[in-house]
Order: structure tokens, then C-alpha cells, then sequence
């Protein structure tokens, strides 16, 4: 994708913030060619843990590629292997819960998008929507 090679991620993280002109970067690069790689994938998700403060662009923009990331390029294309989704609960849950509205967006979204997920990733998500909603 070279996405994040057009942004300073190491910039982003250190001011704690990802701002409306990262966001704009962040498409630019990943429309000209619409591929993530696993490590840039990973990128993503530490960018997203590392900044409290989020443009309200960036969790449309995260969703939007982590999902492309997992449905239409990990393979097979179109479905979540058990090793696909494990990966995927892995990094929104440290604790066994997700711990924001842009990650809980995101799990939804992979469900939605895909033509089959495992049992396992749809249990975790119908446990974290009932804990979303309890708490």
C-alpha cells in the first residue's frame, strides 16, 4: 500500500493524535493501489491504540481498510478463517473486551462484509455488543 510510508506514524504516535490531514494522506496512498500488507495491517492497529485523540475521519477509514484488509485480501478471499479471526479479536482485545466504538464498528463491519466468519468470531462479537450495552 505505501500508506503509511507517506505518513510519519512515528509523528502521529508521539503527538498522541491523528488529524484530518493523516487521514486524507492515509486514503490518498491506500486508493492508489488498495493493498495492505499483514505488517501495515498491524500498523493500523498500533496507530489506532496509540492516539486518544482521533479526526472523527479516522474511524471510517480504519474500519474501511482493516475490512478490506481481512475480507478481500487475507485468504480466501470473501471469508474469515479461524486463524483470520483470532488475529482479528487478538488485536481489539488485550483484555477480552473491546474498548472503543471504532473497534466494536470494526468487528461488525468484517461480519457484515464477509461471506462466512467462524462461530467463534460471531459469539465474541454478540458478547461484546451485550457488554456495550450493559456498560
Amino acid at each position: 500500500m505505501g500508506a503509511l510510508k507517506s505518513v510519519s506514524v512515528a509523528d502521529i504516535k508521539a503527538r498522541g493524535s491523528i488529524k484530518d490531514n493523516d487521514v486524507a494522506r492515509l486514503r490518498q496512498a491506500y486508493y492508489a493501489d488498495s493493498i495492505i500488507t499483514p505488517e501495515e495491517a498491524e500498523a493500523l492497529f498500533r496507530l489506532n491504540d496509540a492516539c486518544p485523540v482521533q479526526d472523527p475521519a479516522w474511524a471510517d477509514c480504519f474500519v474501511e481498510m482493516i475490512t478490506d484488509y481481512l475480507v478481500e485480501q487475507v485468504q480466501p478471499e470473501g471469508y474469515l478463517t479461524a486463524e483470520n479471526a483470532r488475529w482479528l479479536i487478538d488485536r481489539m482485545s488485550a483484555d477480552g473486551k473491546v474498548e472503543t466504538k471504532t473497534e466494536l464498528e470494526l468487528l461488525i463491519n468484517v461480519i457484515d462484509k464477509a461471506r462466512w466468519v467462524p462461530a467463534s468470531l460471531v459469539r465474541f462479537a454478540l458478547e461484546q455488543v451485550k457488554a456495550a450495552v450493559l456498560t
